[in-house]
């Protein structure tokens, strides 16, 4: 009697080989092009825009380090990620300069959505539960915004078109009550809250949970301290969730700045000849996940800007310095 043997486990085995085969073609291809990179000069990199695509260039000089075959490079962090000819992502250790090629993104499952909070008429303030908000009083337009301060937790409410922040209980915070007309929570970590205000009378301008007020009436009118979904490799809440380490792009139509909410004072004075779109980093440090604003010193800020005229994107720093590839 002859057996008939399955080939399955062959076909299996035959895929997994070509994908490692194709893998590693990919790998050789990227490690050509950083071959010459010594790993202490990842921090020197800053990533330029072209018509193909992206690549690198050298702080120091401005002059070409990798050419543009790349899509998404990002700065060291410390290690370099990015996107080869949009067909596989690679991540290259910043100690050991080992590699390794991806041909799928890593994904993150959301969890199946929850029942929303509830409504309660007999509540005074709010009820947590599992670091959410569980039900809050009839008396409020929407369900609060709930955030911590002190490890204690604090939200937004919204009362007849008017803001304030209140306790679980339903009291207000002294100068924080129903005298706004916007309340705009920037939270920087720490416990270095400020908020964004307007109150009912028109005066603008920051106010932190001490009612102490900043800027008044000396504001541009967007705020935004973090960027979300900036970079495709969704491993690591880095990638997720960029924050802006206690900075702020202020804008309106006209002018664009960068605000310092550890000290309150202008990085980038408003000005009109950049417009800041996103703000970005390099290190050759292991940070915290959790942003703490004290890895702030290790960090070398860059700040993309956009030229609408010339349909391309640029880093300049703080001190305006460009970082355009030189020709």
């Amino acid at each position: 009697m002859i057996r008939k043997l399955s080939l399955l486990p062959f076909f299996i085995f035959s895929s997994a080989f070509s994908q490692e085969k194709y893998e590693d073609s990919i790998k050789n291809i990227i490690e050509k092009d950083f071959v010459s990179i010594k790993a202490m000069d990842f921090r020197n990199l800053v990533p330029y825009k072209a018509e193909k695509g992206m690549g690198y260039l050298n702080s120091k000089n401005n002059k070409l380090v990798v050419k543009p075959n790349y899509y998404q490079l990002d700065f060291a962090k410390p290690n370099l990620r990015g996107n080869y000819n949009d067909i596989a992502y690679f991540e290259i250790n910043s100690r050991t300069k080992k590699m390794e090629v991806f041909l799928q993104n890593w994904r993150i499952f959301e969890e199946s959505p929850k029942e929303g909070p509830i409504k309660k008429g007999y509540a005074k303030g709010f009820y947590v539960s599992n670091n959410s908000i569980f039900s809050f009083s009839h008396t409020y337009t929407y369900c609060p915004q709930l955030f911590k301060y002190k490890n204690q937790d604090f939200a937004i409410a919204i009362k007849d078109n008017a803001y304030a922040v209140i306790n679980p209980d339903g009291e207000t915070l002294k100068n924080l009550d129903f005298n706004y007309s916007h309340l705009d929570l920037i939270d920087s970590g720490n416990d270095n809250i400020w908020f964004k205000y307007k109150t009912l009378s028109g005066e603008l301008g920051f106010i932190n949970m001490n009612g102490e007020k900043k800027l008044i009436n000396d504001i541009i009118s967007n705020s935004r301290s973090q960027t979300e979904g900036y970079f495709s490799f969704v491993d690591s809440e880095h990638s997720i969730r960029r924050k802006y380490y206690g900075y702020s792009i202020e804008s309106n139509d006209e002018s664009y700045g960068v605000l310092d909410l550890l000290t309150m004072t202008w990085l980038i004075k408003p000005q009109k000849l950049f417009k800041i779109e996103e703000i970005n980093y390099a290190t050759d440090q292991n940070l915290s996940e959790k942003y703490d604003v004290e890895d702030r010193k290790n960090l070398k800020f860059y700040f993309l800007v956009s030229d609408k005229e010339k349909e391309t994107s640029y880093y300049i720093d703080d001190q305006l310095k460009k970082y355009v590839l030189k020709k």
